[in-house]
C-alpha cells in the first residue's frame, strides 16, 4: 500500500489487527474490504476509487507478520469472525462489506454474525468454483488464470505472502478449498451482489451468477481474471456504487434489487 493510506492499528480479542483506509465519511455507506489470502497490497487501486466518494477501510487479515498469522486464525472462519468483531467494536454501521477471493468467503461468515451492522455484501472472485477444489485441477485453473493476470500484481501480494513464512498462505489456501459458501450464501438476509472477472479460473461467471442466485442477488462481470479489480478498478467500481445506490435508494425495500443479471 502506498503513501495517502492512512494506517489504524487496533486490537481483537488482544490480538493486534491494522487496517488502512483513505477517503472521508459521506451520505454514501462506508465500505470494509477483506482481501484474499491476506493479501491487502492488490486491492489498493479499487480501494482507491471508493475512496473519492465514501471512506473504505481494508482491514489486514489475518495480519501476516514473522511467518504466522498475527490478528486471527488464518482460516476463512477465523478471518469472518474477526472481521465481525472489528465492525462491533469499532461501531461500525451502515457498512457495505466486500470481500474477494478467500475473502468473500469470509464476508459470508461476517455477514451471517453482523447483518445489523451492513447495508449489503459484495462477493468478488467468490472461491472456489466446486469444480476446482481439488489439488490437480485446481493448478490447472491456476494456470490458465494466470496467464490473464497483470504483472504488476506481483510486487502488489508478495511481500504478504513473503511475511506469511508461505505456509500460513498455504493453510488459507486449503481451508478455502474445503469451505462450502453454496451452503452459506442463501442464509444471507441481506442484499448481495457477486462479481467477477470474464477469465477468472477460480471463481468463473456461471458460478458466481449461481451464488448470486442463491442469494437473490446480482452478478456483475468484469473484463480481466481472477483479480479484475486490480487491472480494471474503474469497472469494478462503476459496479460497486451501482449496487450501493440501489440499496440505499428510497426504492430499494421493494425488492427491486434481488434480481440476477
Amino acid at each position: 500500500m502506498r503513501a495517502g493510506w492512512r494506517v489504524e492499528a487496533g486490537s481483537i480479542d488482544g490480538r493486534g489487527m491494522r487496517s488502512l483506509s483513505t477517503g472521508t465519511p459521506t451520505a454514501l455507506p462506508e465500505v470494509v474490504m477483506v482481501p484474499g489470502l491476506g493479501a491487502p497490497g492488490y486491492l489498493a487501486p479499487w480501494a482507491r476509487q471508493i475512496g473519492t466518494w465514501t471512506r473504505v477501510s481494508v482491514l489486514d487479515l489475518p495480519g501476516w507478520r514473522w511467518g504466522r498469522a498475527t490478528a486471527c486464525h488464518p482460516t476463512v472462519a477465523g478471518i469472518g469472525a474477526a472481521a465481525a468483531r472489528w465492525l462491533v467494536e469499532q461501531d461500525r454501521r451502515g457498512v457495505v462489506l466486500v470481500g474477494h477471493s478467500t475473502g468473500a468467503q469470509a464476508a459470508i461468515r461476517t455477514a451471517l454474525l453482523a447483518p445489523a451492522r451492513l447495508v449489503g455484501v459484495v462477493l468478488a472472485g467468490p472461491t472456489f468454483d466446486p469444480a476446482a477444489r481439488g489439488v490437480a485441477t485446481l493448478l490447472r485453473r491456476a494456470a490458465i488464470t494466470l496467464a490473464h493476470e497483470r504483472p504488476g500484481e506481483l510486487p502488489a501480494v508478495l511481500p504478504s505472502y513473503l511475511h506469511s513464512g508461505g505456509h500460513g498462505v498455504l493453510r488459507l489456501l486449503l481451508d478455502g478449498l474445503r469451505d462450502r459458501p453454496e451452503d452459506l450464501v442463501g442464509e444471507l438476509a441481506i442484499p448481495v451482489l457477486t462479481v467477477t472477472g470474464e477469465r477468472d479460473g477460480f471463481a468463473p461467471p456461471a458460478w458466481a451468477h449461481h451464488l448470486a442466485t442463491l442469494a437473490a442477488g446480482r452478478c456483475a462481470v468484469l473484463p480481466g481474471a481472477h483479480n479484475a479489480c486490480f487491472p480494471f478498478p474503474v469497472q469494478a467500481d462503476t459496479a460497486l456504487r451501482a449496487a450501493v445506490l440501489a440499496w440505499t435508494s428510497p426504492a430499494a425495500g421493494d425488492g427491486g434489487w434481488a434480481s440476477t443479471t
